[in-house]
């Protein structure tokens, strides 16, 4: 086994505490409150992380796409989306995650962001709908329960035809992760097909669906 792909699974592993922070909104807020100052060097350790996470953005959004993006958080996903996309919201929980976001957006001078700080989907306005819908490491946050219903909110979200792309960790590895029939259960449930799920770089997963 290479170094890399030990560092992977021993990283992903050691997320197994968060357990004890899904569905809790004020013990996630605190958490980024700190994490907020060196998330960008950890995930930039290992390379895979934001090329899979590039592939599942392109896999999912389209020119000319009005695109939602859950769990921004610092906007590696959000930018990415952002070259595509007419147009891209993002949504975070922690205002430090946004704050860095909005640092870079300003100095990178781009204008099709918009960002919101606030609990999804309650902070979203009312009556809007997307194209495509993108999220990375967020669904690991909400409680097995709680996710059958956030899929159900992502798919009435989306637009007749609309895209869902997910991409986190695999949960067979990290059991704070959905496995592989957990994932294709609970989006069947909400009413998504083409389900797709592919397992990616030792321990990343990339999932989209269609409304």
């Amino acid at each position: 086994m290479s170094f890399l792909k030990l560092f992977r699974k021993l990283y992903i592993k050691s997320t197994d505490f968060t357990h004890s922070y899904q569905g809790k909104s004020q013990k996630l807020v605190s958490f980024y409150k700190i994490w907020s100052y060196c998330y960008d060097l950890s995930v930039n350790l290992d390379p895979a992380f934001g090329r899979e996470m590039k592939k599942m953005v392109g896999l999912t959004v389209k020119p000319g796409d009005i695109t939602l993006d859950i769990g921004c958080g610092t906007g590696i996903s959000t930018f990415y989306a952002a070259e595509i996309a007419d147009k891209v919201m993002g949504i975070d929980l922690s205002a430090d995650m946004i704050h860095k976001l909005e640092q870079k957006i300003s100095r990178r001078k781009i204008e099709n962001i918009e960002v919101i700080t606030g609990s999804f989907p309650e902070a979203l306005p009312q009556n809007i709908k997307f194209d495509s819908i993108i999220s990375s490491f967020t669904i690991v946050h909400f409680t097995p329960e709680q996710r059958k219903n956030v899929y159900k909110q992502i798919y009435d979200l989306l637009l007749s035809d609309g895209r869902l792309g997910l991409f986190s960790a695999q949960g067979e590895i990290a059991s704070s992760f959905e496995t592989k029939g957990e994932i294709a259960n609970n989006l069947e449930l909400a009413g998504f097909n083409k389900i797709e799920i592919d397992d990616v770089s030792d321990i990343y997963r990339i999932v989209t669906a269609e409304k």
